[in-house]
């Protein structure tokens, strides 16, 4: 619950956040002043160099952020903090809501980072921060796919840097402001997609994943669905692709007809034999 005197920066945090949703186009002469020096540039296609970036994880061991990539799975990238009054709990429980609806399981289809990008963090928050969502999130073995990272201030930088993550400090304040999206990666590190909000339909999310993993997992149902929505970038969501819908009846309809036309071929050749 929020407390009176934490109001007035949780409304200013989540108006920032709600102004990135609806206007990420926002040129820098058209930014209030309190927006300078914040938002998110799309680096789309661009790989993050994540053999070079070092953090802690929750248990306070160094780890290099590529130990999670190269397992065949996309991940998602979160960049937070974990003592954020407002923006940042939000987006995580948005995120936690979508994937305690989708089928598949951190640590087994795709990871999930989460990167905090005030450097007085601790990994010990960190441990608590993890171990109350993954209590909630309630899978077996989800733990190890969810990895909660502290670091330096120049490793944090760098990350949040080539993701395209403007943010800043406010003193007044004493808050991170930052806006509110997820990046999802493919298992070799590369930005395929960026899902802005702070609730991220299961649909959304799952298509968003099987496109940084290439397709390469997924049920035969999984794929179909995939083939069927599209990415609009208009709407930064998957949307329904009416021509690959023609395509598939129309594929329908010729695999029905040919296999009515064999139909009647043996029927025909077993009357030709009965005659003879």
């Amino acid at each position: 619950m929020i407390r009176k005197k934490s109001l007035v920066p949780f409304l200013a945090t989540l108006a920032l956040g709600i102004a990135f949703v609806l206007s990420p186009m926002l040129s820098a002469a058209e930014k209030p002043k309190e927006l300078e020096g914040i938002g998110i540039t799309e680096h789309l296609g661009s790989t993050v160099g994540i053999s070079d970036l070092s953090f802690q994880d929750d248990q306070g061991k160094p780890v290099v952020l590529g130990n999670y990539f190269n397992k065949h799975r996309p991940v998602i990238l979160a960049l937070v903090y974990f003592e954020c009054p407002n923006l940042c709990n939000l987006l995580l429980n948005g995120l936690l809501d979508s994937l305690r609806k989708l089928d598949w399981t951190t640590g087994n289809q795709f990871d999930l980072i989460a990167v905090s990008i005030n450097p007085k963090e601790t990994s010990q928050l960190a441990s608590r921060k993890k171990a109350n969502y993954l209590k909630i999130y309630n899978r077996s073995g989800a733990e190890e796919g969810w990895h909660f990272l502290t670091g330096e201030e120049n490793q944090i930088r760098s990350l949040a840097s080539q993701v395209g993550f403007q943010y800043r400090y406010d003193e007044k304040e004493k808050q991170y402001l930052h806006a509110s999206a997820l990046y999802i990666l493919t298992p070799q590190g590369k930005i395929s997609r960026y899902l802005y909000g702070l609730s991220f339909p299961t649909k959304d999310l799952k298509f968003s994943l099987m496109d940084a993993a290439n397709e390469k997992i997924g049920t035969m149902v999984d794929q179909i669905l995939l083939f069927c929505f599209h990415f609009d970038p208009n709407k930064n969501s998957y949307t329904l692709h009416m021509w690959r819908i023609v395509q598939i009846f129309m594929s329908l309809q010729v695999v029905g007809m040919g296999s009515l036309l064999y139909l009647m071929w043996k029927k025909y050749e077993k009357n030709k034999k009965v005659v003879n």
